[in-house]
């Protein structure tokens, strides 16, 4: 399977918006009450804050292409909590026809060449705790986990999902 990963433009982010819809659909409604996903897509999806993130000079997203057909996306954070040595994935997701292909290995591994780029010591994430398939994917990865977050202001999402864990890989290590 032929891919390529492309930095985002910020002409693509309607395309990148409806993206991160449609793939959130395929996985992530479970976590919400009544009028929980729009909330959500309003508060994270919606085409002008994508276009304001794809502006940032501190973020970027990165398409996943397979025959020139956007299949997933990574957005990275260049800096993570005030900490410029450390690369944040904030997003990374693909459709789930498309899982169990290696492509989260792939982008998790420009990811990490991203990070070394940049002379990042670190690579930082959070997947919700309730994630056992992605935890175990992290693990594997090379990440170990260094703390836990609660999503106390999101209301809207089941209580027994609001828990995540933090997740950091030093880059100088292998996979």
């Amino acid at each position: 399977m032929s891919f390529q990963i492309i930095k985002a433009q910020p002409s693509d982010y309607q395309h990148i918006s409806q993206l991160c819809q449609t793939i959130y659909v395929e996985h992530f409604l479970y976590l919400w009450l009544e009028g929980g996903k729009d909330w959500y897509f309003n508060k994270v999806y919606r085409p002008d804050i994508i276009l304001s993130e794809i502006q940032d000079t501190n973020s970027d997203y990165f398409l996943l292409q397979i025959e020139q057909q956007s299949v997933g996306y990574l957005k990275v954070n260049y800096v993570y909590n005030q900490q410029p040595d450390i690369l944040e994935v904030e997003r990374i997701y693909f459709h789930k026809a498309f899982a169990g292909k290696g492509l989260g290995k792939k982008l998790m591994n420009f990811a990490f060449d991203l990070a070394r780029q940049l002379h990042k010591q670190s690579v930082i994430l959070k997947a919700m705790d309730s994630s056992i398939d992605s935890i175990a994917f992290y693990h594997k990865m090379g990440f170990a986990q260094i703390g836990t977050y609660f999503l106390a202001d999101f209301t809207l999402m089941k209580p027994e999902y609001r828990g995540m864990v933090v997740l950091e890989k030093k880059i100088n290590d292998v996979v």
